[in-house]
């Protein structure tokens, strides 16, 4: 299974080496994506911090197309309203939209982003 890495894991994998194994391993199998949302979080810190090496990284990762539904999201944040979901950001439902587009899971340690992969009927590998 593919997986789009979250980018709590990324920095996470990077700064303390949590999850490391996991990570690594879907590097070397070339399950692990990213999308341009993901990449808009990480890169801007990481150019102001110098972390050329972290950027390189995420360069060598296969992007996944992305294609806003913003009906979608409208009403996935209404159902997660519903369910009692609150405080989720606009970014982690795209992000979820996406994943569910392109029929990958999301591999995330972000408890909002958990329970609404849950909601979307997404697959959510946590650790």
């Amino acid at each position: 299974m593919n997986y789009i890495i979250d980018s709590c894991v990324w920095i996470d994998y990077f700064k303390k080496k949590i999850n490391f194994k996991e990570i690594s391993q879907l590097l070397i199998d070339n399950t692990a994506l990213t999308n341009k949302i993901v990449l808009a979080e990480l890169i801007p810190s990481a150019r102001s911090n110098k972390e050329y090496d972290f950027i390189d990284c995420l360069s060598g990762i296969d992007v996944v197309p992305l294609n806003i539904d913003w009906s979608e999201i409208i009403e996935i944040q209404y159902q997660c309203i519903r369910a009692g979901i609150n405080k989720l950001g606009l970014l982690d439902i795209a992000i979820a939209q996406n994943a569910k587009q392109n029929d990958v899971a999301i591999f995330s340690t972000d408890r909002h982003m958990i329970l609404l992969s849950q909601k979307v009927g997404i697959n959510c590998r946590i650790k």
